[in-house]
């Protein structure tokens, strides 16, 4: 009895020294640390509390990984800052949440549990586009920059099987979008802030851009210091900001064809609301034509859709009055935008797509390498070599704004079918979607899904949104929705074909002994 009363004790004592240290130990690092060490402990003082109180493990690491994957706090290995593409290794704050959700799926396949694991088709080309990526690393001769870009690559692809095998009901579907537009609110509520106060908010280690690039953002619009702040939230850059609510926000507006009840169809008017504002915010002219394309899609097919005309007649005729009135209000600053904009950056657009073509047709078929289209585009440039381009943009060159072109430049036409191929493939699994009427959420969800595509595909040709780190693992996460709709569509419509053959069965063996 003493003994364990002793043992008892000791074990009381050294729970105690344990996290008096951890206690000693976080607080010499919150008072002498950086920032990154400061959100690190915060983050592992209260990460096992969170995740002991959820009661949930995996649905907190999936909900976890959703509301993380816009950040960007990361820590990076072998840098080399430059832009269109990964600068570095790296390990992402939402490589916390994706990879205990891997172990749980090579757990349940080990144990029988997973039955219906999937490896989607969309995969292939981009696996395809990864081939080319080690292609490069293999032949040199920069091959650190493929490398970090074949390592985001294949951890968005991971991070894309993990969410489609993770959704395998509704409910699970339902929390994933619930955590985007979670991630959704927090990115307006730090674009508010920053248009508010008119600066940064020392969020850079979370994706904020530094002081320095939002005066540079600020100052393009129309040359003229302080005559507008332009925000870019956590994103980095305001047009990253503006094509991460074109995404988004068509797949909330979608959701207004679903029978819910009042406050949550007003909890989404106001989600809307906000996403709206900080796009208007954001001063972003590609990111607005591309919302506008998302929006005018959504509205068209939606018009075609019978389930969807005959039931919310009304909320698409409030949808487009809505729409009408807000552009009414927010008109000056949009037409001024326009009318008023320095012309230089579309001309420099326009300048680099040239530099682009260029580089393509000088190697048309397997292209310059995968993420060094700055360390190669010197010679088809007017600056004609490495002095003049640091002459006039200083040690970080511009890449091409276009996605399609960066694509076809370092990957060659190869990669280009690759990554159209990918693309099309997208529509095909949206067209698959519509033909299931099974569930009215995953319809409107397909709907929308399909508009915020759109809007990303007509961004590319102005931005390489989807080729950033955090903006990436966002469209990775929306286009895993996408298939998980169709995997659930096609498992519950067979399921329903089989029941309604044993129902025949039955009736007509009743029949008979009557």
């Amino acid at each position: 009895m003493k003994s364990a009363l002793i043992k008892r004790q000791a074990f009381v004592l050294t729970i105690v020294m344990f996290f008096a240290i951890l206690a000693a130990s976080a607080s010499i690092l919150l008072i002498n640390g950086d920032k990154l060490v400061k959100v690190a402990v915060v983050g592992g003082i209260f990460f096992p509390l969170v995740l002991f109180l959820s009661g949930n493990p995996r649905l907190f690491f999936l909900f976890g990984l959703v509301l993380a994957a816009p950040l960007g706090l990361s820590i990076n290995f072998k840098t080399l800052i430059h832009i269109g593409g990964a600068p570095s290794y790296s390990v992402d704050l939402a490589d916390f949440f994706l990879f205990p959700l891997v172990i749980f799926q090579i757990r349940d396949a080990i144990t029988g549990y997973y039955r219906h694991w999937s490896f989607p088709t969309l995969n292939y080309w981009w696996l395809g586009l990864i081939g080319l990526g080690l292609f490069n690393i293999a032949i040199g001769p920069l091959r650190h920059l493929p490398g970090f870009e074949v390592m985001r690559m294949v951890k968005c692809m991971i991070l894309f099987v993990v969410v489609v095998n993770e959704c395998k009901r509704i409910k699970q579907i339902n929390y994933v979008v619930i955590g985007l537009a979670a991630g959704m609110c927090i990115q307006v509520a730090v674009g508010v802030a920053q248009f508010v106060f008119k600066r940064s908010l020392g969020l850079q280690a979370l994706g904020e851009a530094s002081s320095e690039a939002t005066k540079g953002a600020n100052l393009g619009v129309y040359l003229t210091e302080n005559a507008v702040y332009r925000i870019g939230a956590l994103m980095g850059h305001p047009n990253l900001l503006s094509a991460y609510l074109a995404l988004l926000l068509p797949i909330f507006i979608a959701l207004f064809f679903c029978h819910y009840k009042r406050w949550v169809k007003a909890l989404l008017a106001m989600i809307i609301a906000g996403g709206l504002m900080a796009l208007v915010f954001t001063l972003s002219r590609s990111g607005w034509i591309s919302f506008a394309a998302a929006f005018l899609t959504l509205i068209t097919l939606s018009a075609f859709d019978g389930h969807i005309r005959a039931k919310y007649r009304a909320i698409r005729v409030f949808m487009i009055a809505g729409t009408v009135v807000a552009g009414l209000v927010v008109s000056g600053p949009i037409i001024q935008r326009i009318t008023k904009s320095d012309a230089g950056a579309v001309d420099f657009r326009f300048e680099f797509m040239v530099v682009a073509a260029k580089m393509i047709e000088a190697k048309p078929l397997v292209g310059f390498g995968l993420n060094t289209f700055v360390y190669h585009m010197a010679p088809y440039t007017k600056y004609q070599n490495a002095a003049g381009l640091q002459k006039v943009f200083g040690e970080h060159w511009p890449a091409v704004h276009n996605t399609y072109l960066l694509v076809w430049s370092e990957q060659g036409t190869i990669g280009m079918v690759l990554f159209l191929g990918f693309l099309l493939h997208v529509f095909k699994i949206y067209r698959q979607n519509r033909r299931y009427r099974i569930n009215e959420f995953t319809h409107a969800l397909n709907l929308g899904i399909i508009c915020g595509f759109i809007a990303i595909l007509i961004d590319g040709m102005a931005s390489f949104f989807i080729r950033v780190p955090a903006p990436g693992r966002v469209f990775w996460i929306v286009m895993a929705l996408l298939v998980a709709i169709n995997l659930w569509n096609r498992r519950n419509y067979q399921c329903r074909i089989v029941a309604s053959r044993k129902l025949a069965e039955l009736e007509a063996q009743d029949g008979k002994k009557q």
